[in-house]
């Protein structure tokens, strides 16, 4: 099996259908499962397994609440030689998989490779990503990888896996951070990850609704994670007046929701920060 992908879902089925479909659509591509950590309560997704099971594997496993929960626990599934941890509203374009395939086996010293994150409608890059191909670094790597863009080899995770305290429904203040904090401590135990713009990955831009508490749990996640990897603490007050600028902008343009979600994220990155 050349391709692990995990998808941890939750109160979603027709984005978890548009999924599979771009699956369908591969081109050329090695062979792959997908594992799917089904976290709802009830069997909502067992139509849509049915429709695609003869087309590619699907394993349906289940999982308590918590994003990075639900992966651990997919991780623990992977048969597959390169991991992947697709979000459940992305979709893949027809040749990703040859591609990252491909690429890999140009760069056999490589551990993993993450790609840009594209809005299908519009085209527009989302997430602030670079445009140019480089090695992941603790420096620049806020800006090289998201985790439905990352693909790993399994080899190289030995026990590295995703903190539970962080992300979507762990219970904690901090929700975010979850991947980039997987990718530090790859990038600590000397894992060698390549971010390549060439490939990209369609997810939907964020575009609201701008919820002060979503705007606190996003910056708050951060911030731990700029503690957790020893970090120096300018780095915290500087990401957190970036947000305050866009604060500006967005009062600038009567977007006076949006100005508290900014707000939000920049007290969330001194609090994950400064306390625990």
């Amino acid at each position: 099996m050349r391709f692990s992908l995990i998808l941890c879902t939750v109160n979603r089925d027709q984005v978890v259908r548009d999924f599979f479909e771009s699956l369908s659509r591969q081109k050329n591509a090695p062979e792959f499962e997908v594992i799917l950590v089904d976290q709802n309560q009830d069997d909502r997704l067992l139509p849509i397994v049915r429709d695609f099971e003869k087309l590619f594997p699907i394993r349906r496993i289940y999982s308590k609440p918590g994003l990075s929960r639900a992966r651990n626990v997919g991780l623990q599934e992977v048969t597959g030689e390169i991991v992947a941890i697709p979000d459940d509203d992305c979709t893949y374009p027809p040749d990703l998989l040859n591609q990252i395939s491909t690429f890999l086996d140009s760069e056999p010293d490589a551990d993993g490779v993450t790609v840009k994150s594209l809005d299908a409608q519009t085209g527009t890059a989302s997430c602030y990503m670079h445009d140019t191909l480089r090695r992941i670094t603790k420096e620049n790597v806020w800006h090289c990888g998201i985790s439905y863009t990352i693909f790993v080899r399994r080899e190289a995770l030995g026990d590295i896996r995703f903190n539970e305290e962080l992300g979507c429904g762990s219970g904690t203040i901090y929700g975010s951070g979850e991947e980039t904090d997987f990718l530090l401590n790859l990038i600590a135990a000397d894992k060698k990850l390549i971010f390549n713009p060439a490939y990209s990955v369609y997810h939907p831009i964020f575009r609201g609704p701008w919820k002060m508490q979503r705007g606190l749990l996003y910056g708050t996640g951060m911030g731990h994670v700029l503690r957790l990897h020893r970090y120096p603490f300018y780095r915290a007050l500087y990401s957190a007046a970036l947000q305050g600028v866009r604060a500006f902008l967005a009062v600038c343009s009567f977007r006076f929701s949006k100005m508290w979600f900014h707000l939000a994220m920049a007290y969330g990155r001194i609090r994950g920060y400064f306390w625990k």
